[in-house]
């Protein structure tokens, strides 16, 4: 991960409103990496820090050649389970493997049922599936969406299917459905937390 990343991070979560910025520090010698988490209050602070204390690689200036202490990791969120899902939690429960998945099932289908006839039809189509995995990769997703996601992967794959035979209205509606069912999991899983906590 570069600084330039970081700096997008810190640019996009005071554009977006995002309660908190976390990052994930490595130590050499610790077993475990550490997260650090900071309201927006100190996010103007916490980004003159980093510019100054951290190369270009985001490694600490004042232990090089002593100990590799470096940020592996820099998300935004409105609550502490999103910076965890998104820099700490494990790699199997990554949101953007199965999505990807899914898109290079429903392309491999398409190019058996389908195949292209000339090298510039495969490469179209290879085309139009990176530019699908674009628009739903290049996004950061909150714990509660991404467990939709893993709860929804059906409709996901149905989506991209309609997408790729060219159906342009349909995967207009497909995609309104979707968010609809999201926006709905989404206040139901902030009712249930809020129950929880006033408990």
């Amino acid at each position: 991960m570069k600084k330039s990343y970081l700096k997008a991070i810190f640019i996009n979560a005071k554009a977006t409103g995002a309660k908190y910025i976390g990052v994930r520090i490595e130590t050499e010698g610790s077993s475990r990496p550490e997260c650090i988490i900071n309201p927006r209050e100190n996010f103007d602070a916490k980004y003159d820090y980093y510019m100054q204390a951290y190369d270009d690689d985001l490694r600490l200036i004042a232990t090089k050649g002593k100990k590799d202490i470096r940020i592996t990791g820099i998300a935004q969120g409105d609550c502490f389970e999103d910076i965890e899902y998104q820099i700490i939690a494990e790699r199997g429960q990554n949101w953007k493997e199965p999505i990807s998945d899914a898109i290079e099932r429903v392309y491999e289908k398409m190019i058996k049922e389908t195949p292209p006839k000339t090298e510039e039809e495969r490469l179209k189509c290879e085309q139009m599936k990176e530019t699908i995995k674009g628009m739903f990769l290049n996004s950061t997703r909150t714990a509660a969406e991404a467990r939709f996601i893993f709860d929804n992967l059906e409709k996901y794959e149905e989506l991209f299917e309609i997408c790729m035979n060219g159906d342009e209205l349909q995967f207009k509606k497909g995609i309104v459905e979707l968010q609809r069912m999201q926006n709905e999991y989404i206040l139901q899983e902030e009712k249930k937390r809020e129950a929880e906590l006033n408990e």
